[in-house]
């Protein structure tokens, strides 16, 4: 499914006049892929209105890597596209709380919360002789990160994804010089997938390159 055909949708306030929230224009939203959503997600979203911005508890439909398409009930259905920094998984049962990756296992991921999971990456790595040396972290979606730094001092950087459909966690070690790396592992936790992922084989290729 393309974002073209995910617009915004708005209730019907025939002649009443009611500020409508704003979606991100098609320049904003880019040329990435979508992803759509195989069951509810519920979500925390801020949502820009003409003078305000609200924070509303809805669903999350679809996303890229750098927005998502939410849905949430006021008066009737309004769907808009937002940042993707701008939307949280909401906790169960908890209307104004959200979950932060703070664990190995967690439902949204940011930049803070990749420390942990490099700290997994050295256990394994140190059981080959090598350590990821991390130079600096920032989220690349809702559910996403990315970690740069260095193994043997060759430049890498470690992507950490989540599955908010299915909260299947990923991980990646990426190379811009070896293209011969192993793909992703995944896993139902961040733990999981860490240690599925084949570090040796990985840091051998390192230093064929």
């Amino acid at each position: 499914m393309s974002r073209e055909q995910l617009v915004q949708v708005e209730p019907d306030y025939r002649n009443e006049f009611v500020p409508r929230p704003f979606s991100l224009t098609p320049d904003e939203l880019g040329e990435l892929p979508v992803t759509v959503a195989k069951g509810p997600t519920q979500v925390l979203a801020w949502v820009r209105y003409p003078a305000v911005a609200e924070r509303v508890r809805g669903v999350a439909l679809a996303w890229t890597q750098r927005a998502v398409y939410v849905e949430w009930e006021d008066r009737g259905i309004h769907r808009v596209w937002v940042w993707a920094s701008a939307v949280e998984r909401a906790a169960d049962g908890a209307a104004g709380a959200a979950v932060v990756a703070e664990s190995p296992r967690a439902s949204a991921i940011s930049a803070l919360g990749t420390e942990p999971l490099v700290q997994l990456v050295n256990v394994e790595l140190a059981l080959i002789g090598a350590e990821f040396v991390r130079a600096m972290s920032k989220p690349t979606g809702a559910f996403s990160s990315v970690v740069f730094g260095t193994i043997d001092g060759q430049s890498v950087h470690l992507d950490f994804l989540i599955d908010p459909a299915t909260d299947m966690c990923a991980v990646l070690l990426v190379s811009m010089e070896i293209e011969a790396l192993p793909g992703q592992s995944a896993g139902p936790t961040f733990e999981e997938a860490i240690q599925a992922y084949p570090w040796a084989v990985a840091v051998d290729a390192l230093d064929l390159g």
